[in-house]
């Protein structure tokens, strides 16, 4: 089993240790660099590299890892298909709805395995979490909000593609973090956000850059002046198949905060509670009963997520079936849709939008 990596950033990382872990061969890896992509190569033991995306669809290899900026996917993914090659995209699956509903075609129409990135449904108190939810034990969710929040993005802020609206599109926090949040919730619970009322903050528009890193013009920084379109943060009412209500909260400037996705889930008879910093800790609650938590000593963790997710698609590809429990097209498809209607409603100062990328086409 040969496997190519597009990308060579920290998500081409990710993978590639991924990739080892279940057994397979990284062939090449391509990027736009061709220096990173020797680098990459050297740490990873691998025998061939350089910029041409050709390498990466030659014959013998079997499987494509995209781990490229989400504005590059589409175009990406209609060439490993076309090449016939299994794939395994990074998210989200892209930024726009007419876009996602070519590649959930394409996906739908190919003999190959194609799988999204979204690992956060690998951890074992998520799997759990969800088990919880679908027996009925806790009744009905009403109420299913949470946050994302990061420090990555606060300042100093490093500049690098993810301001760039050629390569991350108009939207930065939402895209980056948001993702990973609406598409655990939506597993957990089985319900799809149906409609979206959002804010976005940008607090720092004008900035000064120094040495790859910007600062607010008000730090005394000497640099040069940029200007940053995309939002810092966002806050989200959330309306649910099934008549539940939430809020979501996603912040990139949050000091202290390296990877706090947060979820709550309120039911009829019982409540549930997760973050992913404490990853193997599940909270849940009935009304007088106190907290019961559940405890997976023997749990997974971030890294672990990924190699459950890649050891999914080697499994399904070794089987010769597109059915398996991975993330699928048109699961990332929908995660498009919302995060539209989510720019829509903060561009018309929070106007409540509906969802779906079928009705945005």
């Amino acid at each position: 089993m040969k496997a190519a990596i597009i990308g060579a950033g920290f998500a081409g990382n990710v993978h590639a240790e991924a990739i080892h872990a279940c057994g397979a061969e990284i062939a090449v890896v391509v990027c736009l660099a061709e220096p990173e992509a020797a680098a990459f190569a050297k740490k990873w033991g691998i025998p061939q590299w350089g910029e041409d995306i050709s390498l990466a669809l030659q014959d013998g290899i079997d499987s494509v890892h995209i781990c490229t900026p989400p504005a590059t996917h589409g175009a990406l993914l209609r060439r490993v298909l076309a090449a016939g090659k299994h794939v395994v995209c990074e998210k989200p699956l892209c930024l726009d709805a007419k876009e996602a509903k070519q590649l959930v075609e394409l996906q739908e129409a190919s003999e190959k395995v194609c799988a999204l990135m979204l690992n956060v449904r690998y951890h074992m108190a998520c799997r759990r979490a969800r088990e919880i939810i679908a027996s009925g034990e806790l009744g009905r969710p009403v109420l299913i909000h949470g946050s994302y929040l990061q420090e990555f993005a606060a300042f100093p802020a490093p500049l690098d593609w993810r301001y760039d609206p050629e390569t991350a599109g108009e939207m930065r926090t939402v895209t980056e973090t948001g993702t990973h949040w609406l598409d655990i919730v939506q597993y957990i619970t089985g319900r799809k956000v149906e409609s979206v009322s959002a804010q976005f903050g940008r607090f720092h528009p004008e900035r000064i850059l120094k040495e790859g890193f910007t600062y607010p013009p008000d730090w005394g920084v000497e640099g040069e002046p940029v200007h940053v379109d995309s939002e810092d943060a966002a806050v989200i009412s959330l309306r649910y198949a099934g008549g539940a209500i939430g809020s979501l909260v996603l912040s990139g400037v949050s000091p202290g905060r390296g990877n706090y996705l947060s979820l709550e889930i309120t039911c009829e008879k019982g409540n549930l509670w997760w973050n992913e910093e404490e990853n193997n800790v599940l909270q849940v609650a009935r009304k007088g009963e106190g907290i019961r938590k559940e405890i997976f000593a023997f749990g997974n963790g971030f890294s672990d997520t990924f190699t459950a997710l890649m050891r999914s698609f080697y499994t399904a590809v070794r089987s010769g079936t597109k059915d398996g429990d991975y993330p699928k097209f048109r699961e990332g498809a929908d995660i498009c849709g919302i995060c539209c209607a989510v720019c829509e409603s903060a561009m018309q100062d929070a106007k409540w939008v509906k969802t779906g990328w079928e009705g945005r086409l």
